[in-house]
């Protein structure tokens, strides 16, 4: 890399030099050809990594291949999302809406639901828990739990 630098440093020097002794009406060919050849000069690492690259000689890091874990940010997102509906679904069935039924989701690791508690107040807690929370079970494929708050 030392080498690399030095020339680009001397490419530049012996450029500026060109363009001192070069007579006035041909500066700007001058100028043009030289920033041709420096941009080329720039560009002969990567293409010494493409020509590597091409014969097989080098190869991509893996983690460059994995497939990355979602990001945190995504995480929560599709998290709430995944609240929203089930909010939605539960008062479209037992009518039971964001007043009167608030939902706390237990998630793994993962990123897997792990455990759903319904917290039932007002004029819901004289319904019936026992279909909502057979509806949430068959619906995630998680536990389910109803709580009445009085």
């Amino acid at each position: 890399m030392n080498g690399y630098l030095y020339t680009l440093a001397g490419v530049s020097v012996l450029v500026a030099l060109v363009c001192a002794i070069v007579p006035e009406q041909l500066i700007s060919h001058v100028r043009l050809l030289c920033g041709l050849c420096i941009v080329c000069f720039l560009c002969t690492p990567i293409m010494s990594l493409v020509g590597m690259f091409s014969q097989g000689e080098l190869e991509l890091p893996d983690a460059w291949t994995e497939q990355q874990e979602p990001q945190q940010g995504q995480e929560e997102l599709s998290q709430r999302m995944l609240t929203e509906q089930l909010q939605l679904l539960l008062e479209q069935e037992f009518s039971l809406t964001r007043e009167v039924c608030s939902i706390r989701c237990m998630w793994k690791e993962n990123g897997q639901l792990q455990q759903v508690t319904l917290i039932l107040s007002g004029k819901a807690i004289w319904q019936d828990p026992s279909p909502i929370k057979e509806y949430v079970q068959q619906l995630l494929g998680c536990p389910c739990t109803v709580v009445l708050d009085g």
